[in-house]
């Protein structure tokens, strides 16, 4: 073996540890960051609970250096929901369904509430879709007023669900009321930011069919 296929196989392992080390220093930083500001969502009843925990600051480091997500961060106190939405279920259609990063703002200085949302394909993790949004600062929802929101989001959906929302499945996840009704025929998650005393998603899952998205609009 020549002294320059040596030194060529020295430098290539080199080469690999150093990019081995970056990447496990960049791993742990995305989970760090994520751990401090981020929450996971899943749909009760499914077993979609350690994949989005798995997924979660993958997910975020795709959407973090977006122009929308920025614009979140840089308020500084902010909160990212990961939520994998599954508009199918009974039979699980991973093409039809999307990993959902909502991220936004907690006033504290400012009088408005910023929110980027993105929809990533759940196969890929690609982000097919981002938004952006400001609204302004209101009175806090109570836990009551938010249910109330939730409810009249639900009658978006004609042929969702006519129960009442259940209180104690209502999750406040960095300043957002998230709930979601079971689709054991047509079921659907909505999001309330408390701040801006909004909904700023609603999506549907159906049993054997295909939900919708109603916020954002597409």
């Amino acid at each position: 073996m020549t002294g320059a296929l040596v030194v060529s196989i020295l430098t290539n392992i080199h080469l690999y540890i150093v990019s081995k080390q970056l990447h496990d220093e960049l791993s742990e930083l995305r989970l760090k960051e994520f751990e401090m500001h981020g929450y996971i969502y899943y749909l009760p009843g499914f077993p979609f609970e350690n994949e989005t925990r798995e997924h979660a600051p993958t997910l975020w480091s795709k959407v973090k250096d977006f122009d929308e997500a920025k614009s979140v961060v840089s308020e500084k106190n902010f909160s990212v929901i990961v939520y994998m939405h599954p508009y199918q279920v009974g039979l699980f259609n991973p093409s039809t369904a999307e990993w959902i990063v909502i991220v936004s703002s907690i006033p504290e200085m400012t009088n408005e509430v910023k929110v980027a949302i993105f929809r990533l394909d759940y196969q890929t993790c690609d982000v097919k879709k981002a938004y952006g949004f400001g609204y302004p600062v209101a009175d806090e929802l109570t836990l009551e007023e938010g249910i109330a929101v939730i409810t009249e989001e639900m009658t978006r959906d004609p042929i969702g669900s006519k129960n009442p929302v259940i209180s104690e499945r209502v999750k406040l996840l960095g300043g957002n009321y998230v709930y979601s009704y079971s689709p054991t025929d047509f079921g659907g998650t909505v999001i309330v930011n408390k701040y801006a005393r909004i909904a700023i998603f609603y999506a549907t899952t159906v049993w054997l069919g295909t939900g919708g998205l109603f916020i954002p609009e597409d």
